[in-house]
C-alpha cells in the first residue's frame, strides 16, 4: 500500500481537482491523477488505497505520448474519500488552494446536481472559486 504522504506528493505534481459546469446544467465534481503508459501499475496501487475511481488509458492525441488516468468522479467517492482524505493529509503547494476551492464548491452543491437548483449568488460565487482552480502553473 503506497503511504498517504506519498500520494499528496504525487497529487501537488501530477493532480487535479477539477470542477465542471457542463451544458446540460449538470455540475462535475472530479479528482485525477495522469501518468506516462509505463507507471500504470503506480497509478492502480493508489487505486486501490483509496479503494474507489477507476484506471483507465486516456484516448492518444496526435503528438502526445499515451497515458493512463486515475479519476474519481462518483459523488459520494469525492465527498467521503477524496475530499476526507485530503483534508486530513494536507497538501502544501499551489495545489492546496486548488483543494481549498473544490472542497467549498463541494460544499455548495452538495445534493444538488443542476445548477438550476443553486441560486444566483451560488453559482456566481462557484465560478468564481473555480477559475482561481489550477492556475498556478508557470507563476
Amino acid at each position: 500500500m503506497i503511504s498517504a504522504s506519498y500520494i499528496v506528493g504525487f497529487t501537488e505534481g501530477e493532480g487535479c481537482f477539477l470542477v465542471s459546469l457542463r451544458k446540460d446544467n449538470r455540475i462535475d465534481l472530479r479528482f485525477f491523477l495522469t501518468q506516462a503508459i509505463g507507471n500504470k501499475t503506480l497509478l492502480e496501487q493508489i487505486q486501490k488505497t483509496f479503494k474507489v475511481g477507476t484506471v483507465y488509458q486516456k484516448s492518444d492525441r496526435q503528438g502526445r505520448l499515451p497515458a493512463y488516468v486515475f479519476e474519481v468522479t462518483k459523488r459520494d467517492d469525492i465527498f467521503n474519500v477524496v475530499i476526507p482524505f485530503f483534508t486530513k493529509n494536507k497538501l502544501l503547494g499551489y495545489k492546496a488552494e486548488s483543494f481549498k476551492a473544490f472542497k467549498q464548491i463541494a460544499k455548495i452543491v452538495k445534493g444538488r446536481q443542476d445548477i438550476r437548483k443553486l441560486t444566483l449568488e451560488e453559482l456566481n460565487y462557484i465560478r468564481k472559486l473555480r477559475y482561481s482552480m489550477n492556475k498556478h502553473y508557470g507563476v
